[in-house]
């Protein structure tokens, strides 16, 4: 982890602009040997010192009049008393010298801007390895009490009986719903941290891809019937099982993610579908829903990390984004559509055969 703070760079920029100015006794020095030598024997290029020592603190403007006066420096030694008869020879290497002033003023002002960029760099890896840090310890300390919660609320189920419909039974189903929700929301976090740290790992097997998209859709049902939607899924055409290999448990929660982005964008009492098919050496994955759909400005973007297309909308931004790295990590492409007759789609397409490590 970078050790860099945000308030140690600022401090080191607060540095750089407290420091001395251009070294200007060093300047009328170099002055007065060129002022009492020869024009032939040419100090000038002496002027590199007080201009590379004083190019942390100048702006673009300062290294620029900086340089002017050190090439007029260097040329006023011409103006002597008694015309030089080498005076082309002279003014030759003088005009040289003022060449390398000038590569050397840009190569210090390209240094600047250079620094500058690595320390901003710095601050924003340092504010990043805060954020992950804190979601991190903040995840995993709130993983202890939902748990606790859970299990409560579980035994309160128990106790009420089901079926009866009495306002128990009601509100220990609400706060199950609402503590699964978190849950699922702090093993995101958990989930985004590891992948971050370590890349996403995955415990290859033989997986059905069916029995899959039943178990997310029995474990996100609360939260649809909450909402008042109906989760529908259509087996695969053809014989046989939809199976590939996969990490189950990941495939589970991309599934999941996909069901509640399409539910938490659905009105109440309309319908969500996951199709699943077998095209060309894929299975193919579609969840579809019949809400309002995307923006179109959003479409780009829906992957990213903590991007909400709808800030109104329930949810962390981050269910996209991780299903978006589940699938690569499974050797497939993501991708989401806007229907023509009004929702959205998402598309997973994960190829059959095992991917190469």
């Amino acid at each position: 982890m970078n050790n860099t703070s945000p308030a140690g760079e600022t401090g080191r920029l607060r540095r750089l602009a407290r420091s001395p100015g251009p070294p200007w006794a060093l300047t009328c020095l170099i002055l007065l040997l060129e002022l009492a030598t020869p024009p032939h024997i040419v100090f000038g290029y002496l002027y590199v010192i007080p201009l590379v020592i004083g190019a942390p603190q100048r702006d673009r403007r300062d290294a620029l009049a900086f340089l002017a006066l050190c090439c007029g420096l260097t040329l006023v030694n011409l103006v002597a008393p008694e015309p030089d008869p080498e005076w082309r020879a002279v003014l030759v290497d003088r005009l040289l010298v003022c060449l390398a002033l000038t590569v050397t003023t840009f190569l210090c002002l390209h240094n600047r801007h250079l620094l500058r960029q690595q320390v901003d760099l710095e601050v924003r890896l340092a504010q990043a390895d805060l954020r992950r840090d804190m979601i991190a310890t903040l995840a995993h300390d709130l993983k202890t009490p939902v748990l606790g919660t859970i299990a409560t609320a579980r035994m309160m189920a128990l106790e009420a009986g089901p079926g009866s419909g009495s306002l128990l039974e009601r509100g220990t189903g609400a706060i199950l719903a609402s503590q699964e929700r978190s849950l699922r929301l702090i093993e995101d976090l958990l989930r985004l941290f590891r992948a971050d740290q370590e890349g996403l790992w995955l415990q290859q097997e033989s997986c059905d891809l069916g029995r899959l998209a039943a178990e997310a859709i029995e474990a996100v049902g609360p939260i649809a019937r909450e909402r008042e939607v109906t989760l529908i899924q259509r087996q695969p055409t053809g014989p046989g099982r939809l199976t590939l290999p996969g990490d189950p448990g990941g495939l589970r929660r991309l599934l999941e993610n996909l069901l509640l982005n399409a539910i938490n964008h659905s009105l109440r009492g309309e319908r969500v579908w996951v199709d699943l098919q077998r095209q060309q050496g894929q299975a193919v994955v579609t969840v579809s829903d019949r809400g309002q759909g995307f923006p179109e400005t959003s479409l780009p973007h829906l992957f990213e990390r903590f991007y909400q297309s709808d800030p109104e909308q329930r949810g962390s931004g981050l269910g996209l984004y991780l299903s978006r790295q589940i699938t690569e990590a499974h050797g497939g492409r993501i991708r989401a559509s806007n229907l023509p007759a009004g929702g959205a789609s998402i598309e997973v397409r994960l190829p059959l055969e095992e991917p190469p490590a």
